[in-house]
């Protein structure tokens, strides 16, 4: 079946959305160091940015501030072990701030832990019900752990706080694909695009859907406007290649299996293998 052919995505689209919650007027040295270590942040300079945290940390290790904007400048880094500690020591210290435990949380779902992401979302939900950014968290967390209606409804909710959230319709997409709805996936994936079109992932998932519906020809359209915006993995062009052979592009199709073969993904050797003897043949 088409669905077998496909090559699956794991996709997870995290949108951040931390503040670096360092920013408050006050003369103190650490408040003037957790300012500039946020300058330096915004203006790029990382490794700076995470010396002056350190330097804040060093001198208040009572203040949570330091440890969750030093945990936001690792997560940048993806050095996902050393934010989870600096977040978890911002919860200890303020363990009713919604934002450091959303922090947490989405630091938990990057190292695949959606338990544990729930248990600190759910926190952070209670804190602030009104959050989009967290409903889309808890989302995530339901999501990874298969509980796809409850996922369904944070999404909803939050798409209710926030009806230009791209990133909430995007994820919502994934839940209505995983359940088999694939019309309203198709209709949050274009919302989301007309919300946002930068996002690789977007295309990526809403040409799955397209593939999905029988129309590969949109489906190439979009492969190849994730590519175009830096989508580069295995399965992107193995996709596109099974969308490409579905149009009769043969050519183009061999072209994207061999890629994808190239890079070590074995389904697509024997199709491009095949699919080169068929162009010989038409030649």
């Amino acid at each position: 079946t088409l669905a077998k052919r496909i090559g699956l995505l794991s996709l997870i689209i995290l949108s951040w959305g931390c503040s670096l919650g360092v920013t408050r007027p006050s003369a103190d040295l650490t408040s003037e160091l957790l300012a500039k270590g946020e300058q330096q942040f915004r203006q790029r300079q990382i490794a700076e940015s995470l010396h002056t945290f350190s330097e804040a940390i060093q001198i208040a290790p009572d203040r949570p501030e330091g440890w969750n904007a030093r945990g936001f400048v690792y997560s940048q880094q993806r050095k996902m072990a050393e934010a989870t500690g600096d977040f978890k020591e911002a919860v200890r210290l303020h363990p009713s701030h919604p934002m450091f435990l959303n922090n947490l949380g989405v630091a938990y779902l990057e190292q695949g832990q959606p338990q544990e992401a729930l248990q600190v979302l759910n926190e952070a939900t209670h804190l602030a019900p009104q959050s989009a950014l967290v409903l889309v968290h808890r989302a995530l967390a339901y999501r990874h752990l298969g509980e796809l209606d409850h996922a369904l409804a944070d999404l909803s909710r939050a798409l209710e706080l926030d009806d230009r959230n791209a990133i909430a319709y995007a994820n919502r997409a994934v839940v209505y694909g995983l359940q088999h709805t694939y019309p309203a996936a198709k209709r949050d994936l274009d919302q989301a695009v007309s919300l946002n079109s930068n996002v690789k992932a977007v295309y990526e998932s809403r040409a799955l859907i397209q593939l999905l519906t029988g129309r590969p020809d949109l489906a190439a359209k979009d492969f190849s406007s994730a590519i175009a915006l830096g989508a580069s993995d295995t399965l992107v062009y193995y996709n596109r290649g099974v969308a490409r052979s579905l149009m009769g592009d043969t050519r183009n199709a061999e072209q994207d299996f061999a890629r994808a073969c190239g890079r070590g993904y074995t389904p697509a050797c024997s199709s491009s293998r095949l699919l080169a003897q068929v162009s010989n043949l038409n030649i």
